[in-house]
């Protein structure tokens, strides 16, 4: 059995962009360019990146709710990137998602209980009494009382339909869950809960998940890897309590970024130049340089490879050896003390 439960290897999706009298092609969004990643078993990794960058469209295309246009996905041992929707669905019961938004991801004609048991229903797992007290089960676990059965999504805060969302996700015991920005519309009083619940559930059940966000100081308090994403591409990976020493310029830019909480500490902050490019026009060579401080000819002309330069950490930047004594003195000009 591979170490790995989920292996993703040069993984593309373009989405076109109609136009004319006839509908034809006239351009394209290149949403997830070459991504190669892989997901131990039992781990969380995490997903950080800037909106569009293409996280949720990546976690989506490993599901199979959209198609890539190449490259392979292997779940379990299994490559499913050309299985066919019938071979695909017994799988179904070992992968799914908590959506971004718990109030559009909860259908408002349907109670709690038709919500939560319904997965069970389309498997056809148990009988209609056993549904139901499964149902009760999962609604207890995630912390809700067994009066929210009757009750709709209406009748509940954004963090309770949260947690239904999170029953709906676990009620047939999946291996892996994606978890796509699933505290990012929550007030900040909120969030802690739900990132505890996840945590709870990831070692009750053993579960793998691939977490998506955009705040690096979430994605390192719940992963043990991060992974870093732009423009459709992985720019660094490494181990999330190690975050202090990742070198890629665009990683150091989202951490300077993050806020401290103490007034009397001053940070140095990385100020990009300039504006995220447009998928539907990548720049060549490193898809980062137009806003790189350290930028050459070589990273416009030439795209970086992605190689190992720490153990446990890996980028795709041509000069990664010299950040660390960027990172260390934060002295470069696109520096400014804050």
């Amino acid at each position: 059995m591979s170490e790995n439960l989920v292996e993703i290897k040069d993984l593309h999706k373009r989405f076109p962009i109609p136009g004319g009298i006839l509908g034809r092609e006239k351009a394209a969004i290149h949403a997830v360019r070459g991504v190669t990643l892989s997901i131990g078993r039992g781990e969380t990794l995490g997903l950080v990146g800037e909106s569009g960058c293409g996280k949720s469209t990546l976690g989506h295309l490993i599901l199979r709710l959209i198609e890539p246009d190449s490259g392979t996905i292997r779940f379990d041992g299994r490559d499913i990137t050309r299985e066919s929707q019938g071979r695909l669905r017994p799988l179904r019961r070992k992968m799914q998602i908590v959506f971004q938004d718990p109030y559009s991801s909860l259908n408002p004609r349907m109670t709690i209980g038709d919500i939560v048991r319904e997965p069970l229903l389309v498997h056809k797992i148990g009988r209609a009494a056993e549904r139901r007290e499964k149902t009760i089960e999962l609604l207890r676990l995630v912390g809700l009382d067994r009066d929210a059965y009757g009750k709709y999504p209406h009748e509940f805060s954004g963090g309770q339909r949260q947690r239904i969302g999170i029953a709906r996700a676990i009620a047939l015991t999946p291996d892996f869950i994606i978890a796509d920005e699933p505290v990012s519309a929550l007030d900040l009083s909120i969030r802690g809960e739900i990132l505890n619940l996840l945590a709870d559930l990831r070692e009750r059940f053993s579960l793998t998940y691939l977490f998506i966000a955009h705040d690096l100081k979430v994605v390192e308090n719940v992963s043990q890897r991060i992974a870093v994403m732009y423009l459709g591409r992985i720019m660094e990976i490494f181990p999330a309590e190690k975050l202090a020493l990742a070198r890629h310029p665009y990683t150091q830019a989202l951490v300077s970024a993050v806020p401290v909480p103490d007034p009397n500490v001053k940070k140095a902050r990385m100020i990009l130049k300039g504006d995220v490019p447009s998928q539907i026009a990548p720049p060549s060579g490193c898809p980062f340089h137009p806003r790189c401080p350290y930028a050459e000819s070589q990273c416009r002309d030439l795209e970086p490879a992605f190689s190992e330069y720490l153990p446990g950490f890996s980028a795709s930047c041509h000069f990664i050896g010299r950040m660390e004594k960027v990172r260390v003195g934060l002295s470069a000009p696109a520096f400014a003390g804050g």
